[in-house]
């Protein structure tokens, strides 16, 4: 039997990568699901500041995952820049919808 050479498994930065695209991807489809609704009235707009708010922690969670993976690599030789790696850092308005207090 022949020995077939392991690949080394990947960083846990492109584990974290790879989250960041999934999350990346769900707040897209959230938005873009939200905005092609067709239903109207008070109800279909507090399913949209909802659905809105769920893109926009998806998008805060990516940018969390993508700032890790940036740190990861600066540790391990990797990115070098700014204080977050080369990394933007995007707030958002998440849980601020209407009746709800900034957490």
């Amino acid at each position: 039997m022949t020995d077939v050479p392991r690949l080394p498994p990947p960083a846990p930065a492109d584990g974290l990568r790879g989250h960041c695209a999934a999350l990346r991807s769900h707040a897209h489809r959230l938005r873009t699901g939200a905005a092609a609704l067709e239903w109207r009235g008070p109800q279909a707009d507090a399913f949209r500041a909802e659905v809105a708010a769920l893109a926009d922690r998806c998008a805060r969670a990516a940018d969390g995952f993508a700032l890790a993976a940036a740190q990861l690599d600066g540790v391990h030789g990797g990115v070098q820049g700014g204080a977050h790696g080369g990394v933007t850092v995007r707030g958002t308005a998440a849980g601020r919808s209407r009746g709800r207090p900034p957490r």
